[in-house]
């Protein structure tokens, strides 16, 4: 079985810098690339250190731990992809029709 910790971190770990990098920065958070680089720098050593804490502390073996974080990064990946080309316009309008149905 695939490490499903190593997949999730790869998803979180994958997506942050894709945002960071092709995603517009949020008006509450600083200005300025090196910002945007320190934050998926900090991110993809934090994913590499959780998907080798799996091997390390003998919950996984290399090949499950490595098959996780392929999985993480494809999904990763395809969800970004999709985000950024359609799907997250869908979002705004299924928000509006919530909010317009619980009346906020």
């Amino acid at each position: 079985m695939p490490s499903t910790h190593s997949a999730t971190i790869t998803f979180y770990g994958t997506y942050i810098p894709f945002a960071c990098v092709w995603l517009p920065r949020h008006v509450s958070l600083p200005e300025g690339p090196l910002f945007r680089a320190f934050v998926a720098f900090v991110v993809v050593l934090w994913t590499c250190a959780v998907a080798y804490s799996r091997v390390l502390l003998g919950y996984h073996t290399a090949p499950q731990v490595i098959v996780g974080c392929i999985y993480g990064f494809a999904f990763a990946w395809v969800w970004f992809w999709l985000w950024t080309h359609g799907l997250g316009d869908l979002a705004w309008i299924v928000e509006r029709q919530v909010r317009a149905y619980i009346g906020s």
